[in-house]
């Protein structure tokens, strides 16, 4: 297992274009007025390129040679050039609500020595991302991070007063948005619980369904609609490579394929199968699609599947953090402890600030190397400050959407999915005046906060397995004496639940470490059936 330590001189992300000054010359002539500037080279083809070839407007144009598309056309010989005034401005339009996560200008020798990038979602209401009065020219990689659909550049001081302004490639990068769906997610759920079998939902491209690590085979899917979506209908259409076949059309929530919780027996037939998903505005599929379809290949296996090595990193504070009195571990290394013992591997990676949100954290600077793509992850699991979720959602959300969710795409391997762990509720409630008050904010905006995010995710139930318990335990048994902090019997309860949801596999049958054997069955038993197993 390895805690952090990036090298702090390293790139914090690969940036898009190649150094383009291959011979950029600049040369003022008095008599005439007028300058050369060589071209650069060809532009590369960029990971993480949002706005190329999207719909562009600008102030002004030089003539008809210098349009506003050649800013976004993913050739750094072609430029756009403003009139020759004082200020002016650039907008692309990306087509859809886009995490971002930089900004990047190749600029002619007319570059521009004060200029800010601004954001909107709606093309009307703009917020400032980014801000100079120094401006290099050459070429610039600006940290520029949110949301927006509109992203524009306004130009206000000129390096050569006697032109405009001109920029050979304006890149933002980002997540490129999601198609619009009105179907969120695919779950493969435990008809004996009614649970989704976690570590294994949602489905995605890859997933593998091993019947012999499930301590229950009957089984169903159940798809979930997208925040805020309506659908008539949805029709199922599942197909095995076999030839065997399933369909359905479910009219009312909730969405199963053979009906709600009742078992489908393909899910246990060994094959490799294709499942699609389709939202209809009216009954029997009727009225039109609504949205794109969700397409999912996945396969079952009556057979023993060899279980791959997992690299897993984890982002929190002192709640996965604490170590055990026992043993010295912290949650992630006892689930490295367990799996060890049960002959899996798991590469671990920590970046773990104790008493600090995840904002906090990121802005330390260790996130951003863990997330730079250097390494890719299977899991990457989310521990936020213990209340802020609950008291504070849209800081929460802030941070998962504007900061966390942009890298995603380049940190995780494909399949790979984000844990959102949550966290359990303090003894001290404030400022809710229950427990139960305090339970059902952390429920519902923990949900909300997996439902907004469009990369694969699911939330880990720690705070459901701690209730569970302290129904009939009380506080004590779980939390210290500081109220906050887990015990070591706490400790052993979250890597169990998160260990099932790494290797999709029951925790029941676990080394039981340095707890005694009834406690620790008691605890993998509470974890195996909020996970699903």
């Amino acid at each position: 297992m390895a805690h952090f330590r990036p090298d702090r001189t390293a790139p914090d992300r690969p940036r898009s274009f190649p150094a383009r000054a291959t011979a950029l010359l600049v040369t003022l002539l008095a008599l005439l007025g007028t300058y050369l500037a060589a071209t650069p080279a060809p532009a590369q083809a960029a990971d993480g390129v949002v706005s190329q070839n999207k719909p562009v407007t600008v102030s002004s144009t030089e003539s008809s040679a210098f349009p506003a598309s050649a800013a976004v056309d993913g050739n750094s010989g072609t430029r756009w050039s403003s009139a020759f005034t004082a200020t002016a401005w650039l907008q692309v339009d990306l087509g859809a609500t886009t995490a971002l996560d930089g900004v990047d200008i190749s600029w002619e020798s007319a570059y521009a020595k004060a200029f800010s990038i601004r954001l909107s979602t709606d093309g009307t209401t703009f917020t400032t991302a980014y801000t100079t009065t120094t401006g290099t020219g050459g070429q610039q990689n600006l940290p520029v991070s949110g949301s927006a659909r509109y992203v524009r550049i306004d130009l206000a001081q000129r390096a050569l007063p006697a032109y405009g302004y001109s920029v050979w490639e304006f890149q933002v990068l980002g997540v490129p948005a999601a198609p619009d769906r009105t179907i969120a997610a695919v779950s493969l759920v435990n008809d004996a619980s009614g649970k989704p079998v976690l570590g294994l939902s949602p489905l995605v491209d890859g997933s593998v369904v091993d019947l012999t690590r499930l301590s229950n085979t009957r089984l169903s899917i159940q798809a979930t609609l997208a925040q805020g979506a309506t659908a008539g209908s949805v029709v199922f259409q599942l197909t095995g490579a076999k030839g065997t076949s399933a369909s359905r059309t479910e009219n009312t929530a909730p969405y199963f394929l053979c009906n709600d919780y009742v078992d489908c027996p393909l899910l246990a037939t060994p094959d490799t199968y294709t499942l699609t998903v389709q939202a209809y505005a009216g009954a029997d599929a009727s009225g039109g699609t609504r949205g794109a379809p969700l397409t999912v290949h996945f396969s079952v296996s009556a057979t023993a599947v060899a279980p791959k090595p997992l690299d897993v990193l984890y982002i929190g504070n002192s709640l996965i953090g604490t170590a055990t009195s026992a043993s010295g571990e912290d949650t992630p290394a006892l689930v490295q402890h367990l799996a060890t013992a049960a002959g899996r591997t798991v590469r671990t990676t920590e970046v773990i600030h104790f008493g600090n949100t995840l904002q906090q954290t990121y802005d330390a600077g260790e996130v951003t190397a863990a997330l730079s793509g250097a390494t890719t992850y299977d899991y990457i699991v989310l521990q936020e400050y213990s209340t802020l979720v609950a008291t504070n959602p849209a800081a929460a959300t802030s941070a998962l959407m504007n900061t966390y969710a942009p890298a995603f795409a380049r940190a995780l391997k494909p399949g790979g999915k984000v844990v959102l762990f949550k966290d359990w509720a303090l003894v001290d409630p404030s400022p809710f005046p229950t427990r139960a008050a305090d339970v059902a904010a952390i429920d519902t905006n923990y949900a909300a906060l997996s439902g907004g995010l469009p990369t694969a995710n699911l939330v880990a139930p720690v705070s459901d397995t701690f209730e569970t318990l302290i129904a009939s335990k009380g506080t004590s048994y779980l939390i210290v004496s500081d109220g906050k902090h887990p015990d070591d019997t706490a400790i052993y309860l979250d890597a169990a639940t998160l260990y099932g949801i790494l290797f999709h596999e029951s925790p029941r049958t676990l080394a039981d470490l340095y707890l005694p054997a009834a406690t620790a069955a008691s605890m993998r038993d509470v974890a195996a059936t909020a996970i699903g197993y």
